[in-house]
């Protein structure tokens, strides 16, 4: 269900105060605004949790402001199996990254939402994404707190999981072990349904030597083959953090306010005094008519606009690297020199489109007819293709388990190779045809998507600025710059410019065009023996993968890959200022008053979809900023 316009505010005198900017530069007032206790900026997936678990104390006001509109009347939005037609929407920022020139000196098209629920790139518990649910694997998070976040191991970051989830079990997966999966929390999961095709991938899968797991959610993690959770309520609809966590009994306490169509346009700072820290006072807005307007935050400004917005923000308020800000005539408030850095990102070798005989897939519902009939199922029972998430089931190996060269035996993993890392190496597969994000119909035609994407990136990036102003996209470039220790600088790494990367994607695909030709799989396809017909969308998935050579798999990653939209970690978590952005608590160094809660404070990648982690992060920062209260 979409959330009542009425609880929700759009004219700025509602929540803040005027304000005007002078010509020799802006002179705070904050005392004189319109205050709250907790400013939250953005309303994706973190912000509706902070917003929802911090007005449950009455005694403190809250202000959530989203620049885009509310999910109310978004059909698409609501549609578990419809995530692919937002992307021309307005409900995508249609961020780009510069020219990328391991591929090409392609832009590369980063799809951000710009809706109340948030974006959050092929995954969980978002308005605009796949509705992957996944909490990724333990070992991430002892990795986490190797890197400085102290109390983020696996074990607390698994009672966060619990604590938000509200699982419906399906009688068709009486092995889900409901302990680990409460149906207490607010963020809806269930399994299924799932196309005919998907039981015989998992069996083909099984086949080359990749262990069946039950759950891809259970304490041992996803290495293995399974479905996906989705994150769908019981009613077929996709659960997004805005109708999971700002119900209408939510947006009805008078203790909390939340802001659509409106633009930050900086955090107000008050500089330090004697020993004193800088102190996050308020927030500065704009809005269509182009007047500025000003709120104050009595304890906290919490930023939640995500990997690359958080940076960004930050920058035009005078926090990041002083080099950069000096570039753009930002007064320095504090030097941070990890601000926008250590960028990171799953990168997918682009849709690898393999034929499949009819019946099999539910290439259908794309049809007018089909897609008319599927439709009137959902709207009517909640039930059919359209309640399904279009990566129903994925399969995650490490890629030092992979067999490169073809035996007698049809095994081609070695899991004694990589028996302790976690997967750096995602296959996932959706029951139709999917071409440049959905945007190329393929009417008639029958096939299944496959996803290759590697998860475990080692090229790094940074968040940019353009200008000063937050009117202007942010660079997205993935490569950084990292001053050496004898004060030179070196460019390390661009999508696919470390080598590693590329050869993780050419391992990848080759492994799916294995399963693909592997029985019971290879009998529901229609496959020739080999193809080197590289001008359709079938190719590389027509070709043998034990002939098809290494220079063409890559020649074709060049021109087909894209992002797998789940950035993270541009203002990391970390022991010090040195190395990161935020403290163990969220707050950032230096600075008080200010913490930063979304996907760029984590401090490495996860090996999965990120939303279900950006969840747990939102709800234990909630807990850890009710206790400071």
């Amino acid at each position: 269900m979409g959330i009542s316009s009425s609880k929700l505010q759009s004219n700025p005198h509602q929540f803040a105060t005027p304000v005007s900017e002078a010509a020799s530069g802006f002179q705070p007032e904050p005392k004189s605004w319109k205050t709250y206790d907790y400013i939250i900026c953005g309303g994706g997936t973190a912000g509706c949790v902070l917003a929802s678990r911090l007005s449950e104390n009455p005694e403190v006001k809250v202000l959530l402001i989203e620049a885009g509109k509310s999910n109310k009347g978004n059909l698409l939005a609501r549609i578990p199996l419809a995530f692919t037609q937002l992307f021309p929407t307005a409900v995508n920022w249609k961020y780009e990254t510069v020219p990328q020139a391991g591929l090409d000196n392609k832009k590369l098209t980063w799809a951000r939402g710009k809706i109340l629920g948030g974006s959050r790139q092929a995954s969980l518990s978002i308005s605009v994404n796949a509705s992957v649910y996944q909490r990724c694997s333990p070992e991430n998070f002892e990795e986490w707190e190797k890197a400085g976040a102290t109390g983020w191991g696996a074990t607390e970051m698994a009672r966060y999981f619990t604590k938000a989830e509200k699982y419906s079990p399906n009688p068709d997966f009486p092995h889900i072990d409901t302990v680990l999966h409460s149906g207490e929390g607010l963020s809806a999961t269930r399994y299924g349904p799932y196309a005919p095709i998907c039981n015989t991938i998992i069996d083909a899968a099984v086949n080359v030597g990749i262990p069946r797991i039950p759950d891809m959610n259970a304490d041992k993690g996803p290495a293995g083959v399974s479905n996906f959770a989705g994150s769908v309520d019981p009613h077929g609809e996709r659960s997004s953090a805005a109708t999971a966590y700002l119900t209408p009994d939510v947006l009805n306490r008078p203790n909390l306010t939340v802001a659509v169509d409106t633009r930050i346009t900086r955090i107000v700072i008050d500089e330090a005094k004697g020993d004193d820290a800088p102190r996050a006072t308020g927030v500065l807005t704009t809005h269509k008519n182009g007047r500025l307007f000003a709120v104050a935050a009595s304890r906290e400004v919490i930023v939640s606009t995500g990997a690359v917005v958080t940076p960004q923000l930050l920058m035009v308020s005078g926090l990041g690297p002083a080099d950069e800000l000096a570039k753009h005539k930002i007064r320095v408030v504090r030097d941070l020199p990890l601000v926008g850095k250590n960028l990171l990102d799953h990168f997918s070798a682009g849709s690898l489109v393999v034929r499949a005989k009819a019946g099999k897939t539910w290439d259908h519902v794309l049809s007018p007819l089909g897609g008319v009939v599927a439709l009137s199922k959902w709207l009517m029972s909640g039930s059919g293709p359209m309640t399904s998430i279009a990566a129903p089931l994925g399969i995650f190996v490490h890629s030092d388990t992979i067999i490169e060269s073809a035996g007698t035996d049809s095994k081609v993993l070695d899991l004694s190779a990589a028996p302790s890392a976690a997967p750096d190496i995602e296959i996932f597969f959706a029951p139709l045809i999917v071409v440049n994000n959905g945007f190329t119909k393929t009417p008639g035609l029958n096939g299944l998507t496959i996803g290759c994407i590697a998860i475990s990136p080692a090229s790094q990036g940074t968040i940019t600025l353009a200008s000063s102003s937050m009117l202007d996209p942010p660079l997205i470039d993935p490569k950084s710059v990292f001053q050496l220790p004898t004060g030179c600088y070196s460019t390390l790494f661009r999508y696919l410019s470390n080598e590693r990367d590329l050869r993780v994607l050419i391992k990848a695909t080759r492994l799916a065009l294995r399963v693909a030709r592997t029985e019971p799989l290879s009998n529901a396809l229609d496959l020739p023996a080999d193809s080197k017909d590289e001008s359709t969308f079938f190719w590389p998935g027509d070709a043998d993968p034990d002939t098809v050579s290494d220079e063409a798999l890559t020649a074709w990653i060049k021109r087909n890959g894209q992002t797998a939209w789940h950035p993270t970690s541009s203002a990391k978590m970390g022991a010090s200022p040195t190395t990161s952005v935020v403290d163990a608590e969220l707050r950032v160094h230096g600075v008080s008053g200010l913490r930063i809660v979304d996907a760029s404070v984590f401090p490495t990648s996860v090996s999965g979809h990120p939303c279900a982690v950006i969840i747990a992060v939102a709800e234990k920062a909630a807990d850890l900023i009710k206790a400071a209260q």
